[in-house]
């Protein structure tokens, strides 16, 4: 895919719990907690601030994550940008660490390559039953969903990553270091927008100086179960310092 390729599709976004699969071996109910956070953070981002058809969202969850895709092609990310730092913070006030990219690509409903006697017994698109049992699909993908998914696999920590081909400006306030991937500073940096979001939607507007203090706790707190690579590089990335 060439740049000129990225730059006319759509905007995605690939966001998921650290450290979901780890805790749900030992508290269950804490990790899909921590989802249901994420994914009513995501649902009133949807539903409150971008719910007009001109700049609606469509998000699809995949195990611990969900894909945010946009309706159209946009030069400058600063939405996406905003979305993910509002609800990062969010997230950080509850105690849950979150990743996430940025990237952009096609996305599509792929259902109608799908064998037809499959999906002649499907309901809704999605639900099969096969005897007794049941099978469910996925009806939608794209580069949109691979670009930002593998993006994130890219690096390791409470990371915000940004695919630098997929855009041609930077927000003013953004603050980006620059690496084999672009990393945002999602803790420090001041993009406009963000608190517009949170005012809209309920979010908890949760300061720079308030969002470092808690990384910190979290990290203090969940030492036994991250990895020292994750710590360093959150570290590192973000400028935490007290740790």
């Amino acid at each position: 895919m060439t740049n000129k390729d990225i730059l006319d599709n759509p905007w995605s976004i690939w966001i998921d719990v650290e450290g979901f699969s780890t805790l749900y071996a030992t508290n269950s109910k804490r990790a899909k907690l921590n989802l249901g956070f994420l994914m009513e953070a995501l649902y009133k981002v949807g539903s409150l601030v971008f719910n007009r058809e001109s700049e609606r969202l469509f998000i699809h969850q995949f195990g611990d994550g969900f894909a945010v895709i946009s309706d159209f092609q946009e030069d400058e990310p600063t939405r996406p940008l905003t979305i993910c730092i509002a609800i990062m913070r969010h997230l950080l006030k509850k105690g849950v660490a979150t990743k996430a990219a940025i990237s952009a690509g096609d996305f599509a409903d792929i259902s109608g390559c799908y064998p037809k006697e499959v999906m002649s017994v499907a309901t809704d698109g999605r639900w099969i039953k096969i005897g007794d049992g049941l099978m469910t699909i996925v009806p939608v993908m794209g580069m949109a969903l691979i670009s930002a998914h593998k993006l994130a696999d890219t690096d390791t920590g409470a990371l915000l990553l940004l695919d630098s081909l997929a855009f041609s400006k930077i927000p003013e306030g953004a603050i980006v270091r620059h690496g084999t991937a672009a990393i945002v500073d999602w803790v420090h940096s001041t993009v406009a927008g963000v608190e517009e979001i949170c005012k809209k939607s309920g979010l908890e507007n949760v300061t720079a100086m308030d969002a470092e203090a808690m990384l910190t706790s979290y990290i203090d707190a969940n030492k036994v179960m991250l990895s020292k690579k994750w710590i360093e590089r959150t570290i590192e990335t973000l400028s935490i310092k007290g740790i």
